[in-house]
């Protein structure tokens, strides 16, 4: 009887080494630490989940926050053009647009066009800087005259800015014979009032480009900005001229 109940402890100590080797009897421990923290204070998990629920919703409260912010940003960085019968090519809406596509496309705007119908345009050589610029203030065009910056004081060095190479298109350029008011497009007459508009480029050291008779459309360049116009006195000698010959 001594020795089947020595056989039985032997085997209860055999298979509990076993059972605690292969992880059964160790079972709670892990658990025992998930659930407590090293002072021994448990962990409130809803907590823990509400709290990542929270990190998750700020998350994409900043990200909204960013973008609202980064579009604000474009708005402001826009040049200003309120006047209805101003353009710019591109349009503003597209400068956004691309703006928005590419960060810092408006600081090279190749060849950008400010005008007004009507009476003329500007197209500036190369890549512009356009961020910001209050082009209502800057460029002013009038019936065969255009002048851009015209408080000299705010006016950037050759170069920078809207002080710059560019080509100008002014209309209203017609050969009118005065007494009848019959408009010229071709012949001697126009021939002498192309020579008036070139010396008159000349004089306001900008370079001829063309002239356009039928659409009234002298062309020229220049190399920086100022005043640039067709006086009266300067088409009626021309006029003049013209009825000379």
């Amino acid at each position: 009887m001594d020795c089947v109940i020595f056989l039985l402890v032997l085997i209860t100590i055999y298979y509990a080494e076993n059972l605690a080797e292969n992880g059964v009897i160790k079972e709670q421990a892990p658990h025992v630490k998930v659930n407590q923290k090293p002072n021994g204070v448990h962990e409130d998990h809803s907590a823990q989940k509400e709290e990542s629920y929270m990190t998750l919703s700020g998350h994409r409260a900043g990200e909204a926050a960013i973008v609202y912010e980064h579009g604000a940003d474009i708005e402001a960085l826009m040049p200003k053009l309120r006047r209805s019968d101003y353009f710019t090519e591109p349009r503003i809406q597209e400068l956004a647009a691309k703006e928005r596509a590419k960060p810092g496309f408006c600081r090279h705007v190749k060849d950008f066009v400010v005008g007004r119908h009507g009476y003329g345009s500007i197209k500036f050589s190369g890549e512009t800087d356009v961020r910001r610029l209050d082009l209502e203030s800057l460029v002013q065009f009038n019936n065969r005259e255009v002048i851009v910056y015209m408080d000299d004081s705010k006016k950037p060095p050759v170069g920078q800015g809207l002080n710059k190479p560019a080509e100008v298109t002014l209309l209203n350029i017609k050969c009118f014979d005065k007494k009848t008011g019959r408009q010229f497009t071709e012949g001697p007459k126009i021939e002498k009032y192309k020579e008036m508009l070139k010396r008159k480029a000349e004089d306001q050291g900008a370079e001829f480009v063309s002239y356009d008779p039928v659409k009234g459309e002298w062309k020229f360049r220049v190399n920086h900005f100022s005043k640039y116009m067709l006086e009266e006195e300067e088409e009626d000698r021309a006029a003049q001229a013209a009825e000379d010959c």
